[in-house]
């Protein structure tokens, strides 16, 4: 009973200090990604504080230049770290530092639509070799899977405006009815200081959102 208890206390001290460190370091990491937010902003706005939902996760307000949005902020979340099993879930799970870009437009849409970016890469077999001299690549144009049988001349023409964006690092871009009306999700690593899509990440966004917009009404 005494190893038990010992080797209990000894673990509940381990995970004691994973989660201070696992804290720690989310904070510093907070601090530089509300730079690489500030700067990918490029002067259209200025980012007015910050709110920890919980360990992993955080909310930015922005005040911004365009009056095309209106209560905008950004959701960040970081791969979640903060105890040792959900660490190793969420890279066995291979999940990635995530930014969300939320907003209200001038008027709320019609409809809801969910818009998610799929990329797939298949190979003919297990055994064959991802790298290879011997490949024949093919890279088809984007098509769309839907759930519903007939879409809304309002849908289409979101639709076409979604697809002729020369962006494509958008995981999910949604229209809402309810606030938030539009939201755009993407690999925090989209702004990052060495990314080449970090200078007008923020105006693919605006561009988006607008063109889409001014099609629905």
């Amino acid at each position: 009973m005494l190893i038990l208890g010992i080797a209990f206390v000894a673990c509940a001290l381990a995970c004691a200090i994973w989660y201070y460190l696992s804290l720690r370091h989310n904070r510093r990491k907070a601090v530089r990604v509300l730079r690489w937010i500030e700067a990918a902003l490029g002067g259209q706005g200025h980012v007015t504080g910050m709110r920890w939902i919980d360990p992993s996760r955080f909310r930015v307000p922005l005040r911004l230049t365009s009056g095309i949005f209106h209560r905008a902020w950004v959701l960040v979340e970081f791969t979640p770290c903060e105890m040792p099993v959900k660490w190793i879930l969420s890279k066995l799970k291979n999940r990635q530092d995530l930014i969300t870009f939320q907003a209200d437009l001038d008027w709320p849409p019609s409809f809801s639509l969910d818009v998610n970016n799929f990329r797939w890469f298949a190979r003919s077999s297990r055994k064959t070799p991802l790298e290879g001299r011997h490949w024949t690549f093919e890279q088809p144009g984007p098509f769309v899977i839907s759930t519903r049988m007939d879409w809304q001349k309002e849908i289409t023409a979101a639709m076409s405006s979604l697809a002729g964006s020369s962006n494509r690092e958008f995981l999910n871009i949604s229209f809402r009815r309810r606030s938030p009306h539009f939201s755009a999700t993407m690999l925090l690593d989209s702004i990052a200081p060495t990314s080449p899509t970090r200078s007008y990440m923020f105006e693919s966004v605006r561009e988006l959102a607008a063109s889409s917009s001014a099609s629905l009404y």
